[in-house]
């Protein structure tokens, strides 16, 4: 099982024109049948649509991505970096999810297994142990091993305040199988998080 959104999984064609081209989907196309895609070789962005039977998953999602170990405590997310785009926090106990680092554990008894890939609107692809590869937005507080203030999202309840001060405005919902909508700060800011994640509360 993995839990990646489609526009972070990389495809080959395997028939017609443009047989073996690396791409990724970008959506449905407005014909029956028909999926949207944007090659990986291009220098454009311009869609093309071929038939959803044409298509094969490559194994690993997303694109390699070099991070540099420039992780921080907390006090220096809270008066220097909460809000910057950084998004490395770390602590003995919560990491945001670009400063996470094979063998880390999460509270859950997961383990991360693989360096982390960079996925579809900056977002970070990890895989661990038992479930494969999970996608996450980059700014959630990732419950490790030792942290005993955590919830699932699907857990998560109004009023509920996330390690990085974020507050839950609205109960947690099911999205679709196996994603949970959470909503921080304001009901329009919502965050799809796979079901999987324990996140860290503060």
């Amino acid at each position: 099982m993995a839990i990646v959104e489609p526009a972070s999984r990389i495809y080959a064609i395997v028939s017609g024109e443009h047989k073996g081209k690396s791409c990724v989907i970008r959506g449905s196309g407005g014909k029956r049948g028909l999926i949207g895609v944007i090659f990986l070789e291009s220098r454009d962005d311009l869609m093309v649509f071929v038939k959803r039977g044409e298509l094969a998953q490559l194994e690993t999602p997303g694109w390699p991505e070099e991070i540099r170990d420039c992780s921080y405590g907390l006090q220096e997310y809270f008066e220097k970096q909460k809000g910057n785009g950084s998004n490395m926090l770390r602590t003995p106990d919560i990491a945001q999810p670009r400063a996470l680092k094979v063998g880390d554990v999460l509270a859950t008894g997961e383990i991360v297994v693989e360096s982390q890939r960079r996925g579809f609107n900056c977002s970070v692809l990890i895989r661990l142990d038992r479930t494969g590869w999970v996608e996450l937005a980059p700014r959630l507080p990732i419950a490790l091993k030792g942290n005993k203030n955590h919830r699932l999202s699907v857990e998560l309840r109004v009023n509920d305040r996330l390690a990085t001060g974020c507050l839950i405005v609205k109960n947690s919902a099911p999205s679709i199988v196996n994603w949970i909508d959470i909503f921080l700060d304001r009901e329009s800011c919502r965050i799809e998080v796979p079901s999987c994640i324990p996140l860290a509360l503060a």
